[in-house]
């Protein structure tokens, strides 16, 4: 099967697939990816995925699936790394290789899925550049592109801090430039999600799904995840439309209150595009920015060219995530840069 694969390009992905500084934070997905990367079985799995979706999270993802399923190898392992109790890292991989030797359709029935972390911690970075775009303006519709489970709708509900304060819903992040967190956020009108496969925190499936795309080193994560679960009946409702954006965003725009500035956001979400789909997206987003009362938050991949917006050859930016903001009747420009999971901030662009 592998002959008619492209492997080279799984492995790449399995290489890139984490930043520098969370291969030092993550010593057992580092070493389950670096494993990977050199076993034609787990290149096999990820080459075999659909374009649009082959992603070493999802093959990670599947695996941690299984373990909250209660496999009986995987499961006590993965145990042992989200509570911190694991002390052969290199080894706990080379056990889980096993696994996927003997029994690759633990991983394989799952690849239909798409990765959907649905990551909380971006509401920190939201919540500085929607303040921003806002302005004066008191109110405001917030319409999330790839919304998954609708978490990052109510990036309104999350306190942000600089530093662990006890309270599991806490957003640590690190501003790096100055960001000026004391206004008040805008009353949001309304909360409108576009997903071609949303997910429902009530549904058991659902919700596993999410947990097992956490990455298991990071309790806390796992704990806000649980926090959120808890605390989402008595946030503010978002209406859910089942969709791609080319099929539903002008449902989502026309649910919105004529009287208020409708912000679109997607992140992480271009990335999983064709680059048609992606062309044809941005240039919606900029005609309706354009023509509309409608303002626009891309936080992406720095892969991703949003036309414009000069590509950044930074070196140290390459595993970060860029902010591209698009005002109403104004350009696209790169608002900063953030960690994928929001766990820093850096502002490069003034108002």
């Amino acid at each position: 099967m592998s002959d008619s694969l492209d492997l080279t390009d799984a492995r790449k992905r399995y290489h890139f697939a984490f930043a520098p500084e969370d291969h030092d934070e993550l010593p057992f997905y580092s070493a389950l990816v670096t494993t990977f990367e050199d076993d034609e079985v787990a290149l096999s799995l990820l080459a075999s995925v659909r374009v649009e979706q082959r992603n070493p999270m999802l093959i990670l993802a599947a695996l941690q699936l299984a373990g909250l399923r209660g496999h009986p190898v995987l499961g006590p392992l993965y145990e042992h790394v989200r509570h911190g109790r694991l002390d052969d890292p290199r080894g706990a991989a080379e056990r889980v290789l096993e696994v996927l030797h003997h029994t690759p359709d633990v991983v394989a029935k799952e690849l239909w899925r798409s990765t959907q972390t649905n990551e909380p911690g971006r509401s920190a970075v939201l919540q500085a550049v929607i303040r921003d775009l806002a302005g004066d303006r008191s109110s405001i519709n917030v319409v999330e592109v790839g919304t998954s489970a609708g978490i990052n709708l109510c990036f309104d509900q999350f306190p942000v801090r600089p530093r662990d304060d006890g309270n599991p819903l806490t957003l640590v992040c690190d501003d790096l430039t100055p960001v000026d967190r004391s206004r008040p956020l805008p009353h949001v009108h309304q909360r409108v999600g576009v997903d071609p496969y949303p997910l429902d925190l009530g549904n058991d499936d659902d919700r596993l799904w999410l947990k097992a795309c956490l990455w298991p080193e990071q309790r806390r994560r796992h704990d806000r995840f649980d926090a959120v679960v808890a605390a989402r009946p008595t946030w503010p409702r978002a209406t859910m439309l089942r969709g791609t954006a080319k099929e539903r965003l002008g449902e989502a725009l026309s649910l919105c209150d004529d009287g208020a500035l409708t912000i679109v956001v997607n992140t992480w979400v271009a990335f999983y595009l064709s680059t048609d789909e992606r062309l044809e997206y941005f240039s919606e987003l900029a005609r309706r920015c354009r023509d509309d009362n409608v303002a626009w938050v891309s936080i992406e991949s720095s892969r991703i060219h949003i036309p414009g917006v000069d590509v950044d050859e930074a070196a140290h930016h390459r595993a970060a995530s860029q902010v591209v903001v698009t005002g109403p009747d104004s350009p696209s420009r790169r608002w900063g840069w953030c960690h994928a999971h929001g766990r820093w901030l850096e502002r490069t662009t003034e108002s």
